[in-house]
């Protein structure tokens, strides 16, 4: 039984502690950004506040995996052990505590990273050949769209009227009936935004964020509407993508405000459940129509929070373990009776 005292204890410390400390923190870092950035920083701040929200659970599990590993190949764990329990006896303590965090992640992230899965091709209804051969054109039209070709999948079923999902090879699924109600001007809108989300592999980035804080127990509470603005910040990158790329920014807005009115659910890409947030896109790409947009902030958000995940996974062979080893006795020495 002692055995399993810290990987069990030790691992909801770091859930049910660290994480919402770790939340909290970030949360007042985005406080404080808010008031020193203006109104045409908030998409240069876009990939700062990207690596943030992921950091604020990704960084603390990566380095207490880390340093678990690490005292299992340095021997460390024994040490810690022989102080605890009886001096040379089986110590998987510290391999326990990374498989029972690891177990936890999963738990989350797979059921997520299952659901985003979509099998089979486009439906055999007139409307679905229909959408097919007007998306075809519009392929054709455009060289912007030209990496979408054979990218696209015509679906009643879809969840959503129109969006990019994948994260192996990002792809286009699209609602026939909504192909049905856009012209053609809008459609080739509608996939130029939607190039955009796949050159810049979204679902990975979206994936990503959810992951990070549907692992903290209070993530979506406390950073819940800084992943919203995020996502809010992401959507009108590729709009004004769209409209960099040829686009019609009056054709662009209204089939947002189709696939809007289309979707049966809350959709965060849409704003769907943020009505002001999707009039702010219908408003600047109106503005757009009179003053073409510059553009700006390309910046390698994913790769930063993964830069910064690796440095986490680094640096305990650097500094050691010590925080861990703290947390090893605390929850030892919080049951005696063992």
């Amino acid at each position: 039984m002692s055995e399993a005292i810290f990987p069990l204890l030790g691992s909801l410390v770091v859930f049910g502690l660290v994480l919402p400390a770790s939340a909290v923190i970030v949360k007042l870092v985005f406080v404080a950004l808010r008031r020193v950035e203006t109104a045409g920083g908030l998409h240069a701040s876009s990939g700062l506040r990207y690596v943030l929200l992921v950091a604020s659970s990704a960084v603390p599990l990566a380095w207490f995996l880390s340093a678990s590993l690490q005292q299992l190949g340095t021997g460390a764990a024994a040490e810690v052990c022989d102080a605890l329990h009886t001096p040379g006896a089986f110590c998987p303590e510290s391999l326990l505590f990374a498989v029972a965090l690891s177990l936890l992640i999963a738990l989350r992230g797979v059921p997520r990273l299952a659901s985003t899965r979509r099998s089979g091709g486009d439906d055999r209804t007139d409307l679905a050949r229909e959408a097919r051969r007007r998306i075809d054109r519009a392929i054709v039209s455009a060289s912007m769209l030209g990496p979408l070709a054979g990218r696209i999948i015509v679906r009643e079923d879809a969840a959503e009227p129109m969006a990019t999902l994948g994260i192996v090879l990002p792809r286009v699924i699209v609602r026939p009936s909504l192909v049905a109600r856009l012209d053609d001007e809008e459609l080739t809108a509608a996939l130029l935004h939607e190039g955009e989300h796949v050159r810049g592999y979204d679902p990975v980035r979206y994936l990503v964020a959810w992951w990070a804080l549907a692992v903290n127990p209070v993530g979506h509470w406390v950073l819940g509407d800084e992943l919203s603005r995020w996502i809010l910040l992401r959507e009108t990158h590729c709009d004004r993508e769209a409209v960099l790329h040829g686009g019609s920014p009056p054709a662009l807005a209204q089939a947002l405000v189709r696939a809007a009115r289309a979707s049966m659910r809350p959709v965060a890409g849409l704003c769907t459940g943020m009505p002001t947030a999707l009039e702010l896109r219908v408003g600047l790409l109106l503005a757009y129509a009179e003053r073409a947009p510059e553009r700006c902030c390309r910046s390698p958000a994913l790769r930063l929070a993964m830069l910064a995940v690796g440095a986490a996974l680094l640096l305990p062979h650097g500094t050691g373990t010590r925080v861990l080893d703290i947390l090893h006795w605390a929850t030892e020495r919080a049951f005696p009776w063992r």
